[in-house]
């Protein structure tokens, strides 16, 4: 194994992901790219299309990646756009939130540079040159031209709830590693039942449920009159920001989201042969920083060894805020129950929850 092979940072989403996103952009040697899966499938509604297997040229790879997807604009043009966008349009940006955001634009390329628009236009006439090849190639080629844009020796892709990527990942990367941070499935829940990003993805799953397709992807109304009230002033066409950041998703359902993809996250990585695979506790970060961090310096291999980074970054890893009271005790209960085959898979990681 080629010890600069890259590596997926793999997860549910609000496991600690992010802050380990934020400490390897500080290493010497690795380029670390956030949230590059998650926009240019549109929190998910696109991975079909993000993971073709038909060759395609660069202008259909230039869509994927370049994009105004909608359900990342709606969020953007009604104000409940997620932390994670740290590109936020203004008077003198490339873009506004009328016209939408390039999906790369969104969190990736501002998390590499400060100047996110004028990287934006190297990555384009960069794409421009690519010739007709499986969206993968399309990929690999971008990461390597992005890691010697940067100076970096390999490259570490860390997107929000990408466990249920992996598959699609280890057949685009044979070569990949994958380290699968993890954290007690009831407090990733509860952070998702507060973020924006994990509220708007569950919403689409409601409504695509309902009405037989996603709304965000498709006009078809069929079955409109089926919506509960509630509902419809989330659909593309009458969505209405503030009745979004006042609706509330139940609580379980997120517990019940969490196990699924660790269930099936788990029997994904299996495939991959063990030395390619570190699995680590976001509780483990919090506890012994320095020790974890350390972990992490290892699994990148000994041709990124950057001889500071550890003590540099172990001080900024901090203990996040207490949990606020955001369920009834009927409602917390039912949330361990959503959250028990989770902890059962994950086994003597959390022994204390398997029942």
């Amino acid at each position: 194994m080629d010890a600069t092979s890259p590596v997926f940072v793999v997860g549910t989403g609000r496991c600690g992901s992010t802050m380990l996103s934020d400490l390897l952009r500080d290493h010497a040697h690795v380029l670390s790219i956030s949230e590059f899966f998650s926009f240019t499938t549109d929190l998910g509604g696109r991975i079909a299309t993000g993971f073709s297997p038909d060759p395609i040229d660069a202008a259909a790879f230039w869509c994927i990646v370049a994009g105004a997807h909608p359900k990342q604009s709606t969020m953007l043009r009604h104000g409940v756009a997620m932390p994670e966008v740290l590109y936020r349009p203004n008077a003198t940006t490339r873009f506004c939130a009328a016209t939408g955001v390039p999906a790369i634009l969104q969190a990736t390329l501002p998390h590499l540079d400060a100047d996110a628009d004028r990287l934006f236009g190297e990555v384009e006439a960069f794409v421009a040159t690519l010739p007709v090849a499986p969206v993968s190639t399309h990929y690999g080629r971008l990461f390597a031209w992005l890691t010697a844009r940067f100076g970096k020796r390999t490259w570490v892709e860390r997107s929000g709830g990408s466990l249920r990527v992996v598959h699609r990942l280890v057949e685009a990367f044979p070569d990949a590693r994958f380290l699968h941070l993890v954290r007690d499935g009831r407090a990733c829940a509860r952070s998702m039942s507060r973020h924006l990003g994990f509220r708007m993805a569950l919403v689409a799953m409601q409504l695509a449920e309902i009405l037989g397709v996603d709304p965000y992807e498709s006009d078809d109304r069929t079955w409109i009159s089926d919506v509960p009230d509630e509902l419809l002033p989330l659909l593309p066409e009458s969505f209405d920001g503030e009745a979004f950041r006042k609706h509330r998703v139940p609580l379980p359902l997120f517990g019940h989201y969490w196990s699924g993809e660790v269930v099936q996250g788990l029997r994904e990585l299996a495939v991959v042969p063990r030395d390619r695979v570190l699995t680590m506790r976001y509780e483990d970060f919090l506890a012994g920083p320095r020790a974890a961090i350390a972990r992490v310096a290892d699994f990148l291999g000994p041709q990124c060894v950057d001889a500071g980074w550890v003590d540099r970054v172990a001080v900024r890893v901090r203990e996040p805020s207490p949990p606020v009271a955001d369920g009834s005790d009927a409602d917390l209960r039912a949330l361990a129950d959503a959250c028990a085959p989770g902890f059962a898979a994950l086994g003597g990681l959390y022994p204390e929850y398997v029942r």
